[in-house]
């Protein structure tokens, strides 16, 4: 497929993907502002012809493990991995274990950040990445019976679980009473002390939330708590790989905001104008955060794979989840 083509055929999915609201913009500028930003980096991904590899998958518990990892599969590390999965998913599609088959037709890039950026069926490599573990942990399980709670309720990925898994439940945090009576009935529910009962749920999945919360260490053991005996936590969140330890950039005391550096927002539905405050960036130390929160193992998954288009670009061609277990 030629250069061009790819660039008409990303610009064409634009106005077909499952964005929220407030992010939408008319068609046409979508498309004039997609192929600019894409018009520099486009060659980059034109795979070699027929080149596929397997997936890669490990579990790691340690920066020295995780070192170990990369010396032993630099391709990792190499933009032009993460190009060739790309263009690959562009000309044959996706396969998911919660989405099923996509087409190249529902395969987008709308820009070089592939972790967010890079769509099939509406959903990005982390949010595919999460549903896939999700539906191994499941396993044969009835989903009338598995019961799972996300720190999410008002996206494409909480409609997408509420109408598959009959004991699903989402929530978003809404700490004023006029975003409380906006999301109605959805719930609002300050992960750090929930309020839900004891060992009342089988998983508890995280979408990029983890790194908002001001304190992540209530966060996990109010996680632990809800989590019945071999629950598991399932999580997705910016992390510092080759970090021993975690960035704080900021904190709260006394309802007070103290910035250690250079405020920054991610994406908020409740409040699309402002964002989301992000408090840390995890290192490995989260792993024995999450043990002394009450888990009994904890584990970084990476996963890299051709056939499910998980590839985060430029700095790592694969996605990295947080799974611990209680």
């Amino acid at each position: 497929m030629s250069i061009e083509s790819h660039l008409e055929h990303l610009a064409k999915q634009v106005p077909f993907l499952r964005r929220p609201f407030y992010q939408r913009d008319s068609a046409r500028s979508e498309r004039d502002a997609l192929a600019l930003r894409l018009a520099a980096y486009i060659p980059a991904i034109v795979p070699a012809q027929n080149q596929v590899c397997p997936d890669l998958r490990r579990e790691l518990r340690s920066l020295t493990e995780w070192q170990s990892f990369v010396a032993a599969h630099p391709h990792i590390r190499d933009l032009a991995e993460s190009n060739r999965i790309v263009a690959h998913c562009l000309a044959k599609g996706i396969n998911s274990h919660f989405l099923g088959t996509i087409p190249p037709s529902n395969v987008a890039v709308l820009g070089p950040n592939l972790r967010e950026q890079f769509h099939a069926a509406g959903f990005n490599p982390r949010q595919r990445a999460l549903l896939d573990v999700l539906t191994e942990t499941v396993g044969d399980r009835s989903p009338h019976t598995v019961a799972i709670y996300a720190h999410e309720a008002l996206t494409p990925l909480a409609l997408a679980l509420r109408g598959r898994y009959a004991r699903f439940l989402g929530s978003e945090y809404a700490p004023t009473e006029a975003q409380r009576n906006r999301i109605y009935p959805v719930p609002s529910i300050d992960i750090t002390k929930s309020g839900l009962p004891d060992n009342s749920f089988d998983i508890v999945l995280s979408g990029d939330v983890l790194e908002h919360v001001p304190n992540l260490p209530a966060a996990l053991a109010d996680t632990a708590r809800i989590l019945a005996p071999g629950g598991k936590l399932i999580a997705s969140l910016p992390f510092a790989p080759f970090h021993a330890e975690t960035t704080i950039k900021a904190r709260l005391t006394n309802g007070t905001i103290q910035h250690l550096a250079p405020p920054e927002y991610h994406g908020n539905p409740m409040d699309p104008a402002q964002g989301s405050l992000v408090f840390q960036i995890p290192g490995w130390d989260i792993l024995s955060q999450a043990k002394e929160a009450g888990f009994t193992d904890a584990h970084m998954l990476f996963w890299s794979s051709t056939l499910r288009g998980l590839a985060a670009g430029p700095d790592l061609a694969g996605i990295l989840l947080f799974v611990a277990t209680k």
